[in-house]
């Protein structure tokens, strides 16, 4: 299961990855070679982290606003663009899902998959949204499930066969719970931003949202990266922080090959296509190894490497591997364009293998950068 899957991320992340480095990372960083790797890792948050949770949270609190307003066919429309939109923020983070999206369980929370339809459809049966206790035990257990919630409740309740479900058809506690499930994505999406931003950079709106929801980070996920090498941080050395943005990376791309393409590709699990009802599948895929792009170039929307990034740093001290790697990258990205869609019904398809073989190759290239920089 995915939340399984990220948990071993988080722990990969912040215990058994920085106990396993030996001491030579230590000693193979020059006090010039530090200060780059510092500056690479603050640019990833500045640039990279930071800008994609804020759009995150915009994204989000503009289908909240939509959703509480929605009355017509039209607006329902716009709901569901409004999804794709936040959608795309979250895919572009999934580089770098260590961090506050592992540790405080957002991801499992918002985004495990495959949505049991069954089980949503007997919970919300139950629901009265004019019935106080009903609605308080049903925010209840949104506020603190997995598989009822999140970006793929929603998705089953807005799309049918990649288009907006017709008004008419939505029941009044499908959108009162679709409402719900919005406020607590928007309020996920706020806790990400703060946790890498700081809590007092987020707007006193949002600093209220989450001080009344008792949901104030307890981590500086961003400081934990400026500060690599000093006391207090998560990461020994900057060379460390560097390789954790590469690892991140790493474990998209393989979660992409072999989990989201993989299972239903090569017959694991045919049930394991992530948004199959908004037939968003190949976007998000594409969108994760975006992702990748952007940690790796040091912003959001980079189409070239910035000064300050994993990859302009690695084009200087190891030109081979950070070609390959680019070069891996891009084919990576130009496969999953060339799937055929919509994945849900052509997941057997050859392009789909072949997206699969070129992300493992990028994978592959990513684990030769990072033992190149070493």
């Amino acid at each position: 299961m995915k939340n399984l899957f990220k948990a071993g991320v988080m722990a990969l992340a912040m215990t058994g990855f920085m106990a396993s480095c030996d001491d030579d990372d230590e000693k193979n960083e020059s006090k010039s070679s530090s200060s780059e790797l510092l500056s690479v890792s603050s640019n990833f948050v500045d640039n990279t982290v930071i800008k994609t949770y804020k759009g995150l949270a915009d994204k989000c609190e503009t289908l909240m606003e939509d959703l509480s307003a929605m009355s017509s066919q039209e607006d329902l429309n716009k709901v569901c663009e409004d999804w794709k939109s936040a959608r795309q923020y979250w895919e572009w983070s999934e580089a770098f899902l260590f961090g506050a999206a592992s540790s405080y369980g957002i991801d499992p929370h918002i985004d495990t998959w495959p949505f049991d339809a069954a089980a949503f459809n007997s919970n919300i049966a139950k629901f009265d949204p004019e019935d106080e206790n009903s609605l308080n035990s049903m925010s209840e257990i949104i506020a603190t499930g997995q598989n009822l919630t999140g970006f793929h409740a929603l998705e089953y309740l807005i799309f049918r066969n990649g288009s907006a479900r017709s008004f008419a058809e939505l029941t009044a506690k499908e959108i009162a719970y679709a409402q719900l499930v919005s406020e607590d994505l928007y309020l996920s999406s706020v806790r990400l931003e703060a946790s890498w931003a700081g809590l007092d950079k987020v707007g006193a709106e949002r600093k209220e949202l989450l001080e009344e929801a008792e949901m104030e980070p307890n981590d500086d996920f961003g400081e934990y990266m400026r500060e690599a090498g000093n006391a207090g941080s998560l990461y020994r050395t900057p060379l460390l922080a560097v390789r954790q943005i590469i690892d991140g990376c790493k474990d998209i791309a393989d979660e992409v090959a072999s989990a989201k393409i993989g299972k239903p590709t090569l017959g694991e699990d045919v049930n394991y296509i992530e948004s199959p009802n908004a037939y968003n599948s190949i976007t998000d895929f594409y969108d994760n190894i975006l992702s990748c792009q952007y940690a790796l170039y040091g912003g959001l929307n980079a189409t070239t490497p910035a000064v300050n990034s994993v990859m302009s740093y690695a084009q200087k001290n190891c030109p081979a591997q950070a070609k390959a790697c680019d070069d891996a990258l891009q084919n990576a990205l130009s496969k999953v364009k060339a799937m055929k869609k919509p994945f849900v019904v052509n997941y057997n398809d050859q392009t789909a293998k072949d997206a699969i073989e070129a992300i493992k190759a990028f994978d592959e290239s990513l684990s030769a950068l990072s033992d190149a920089l070493n």
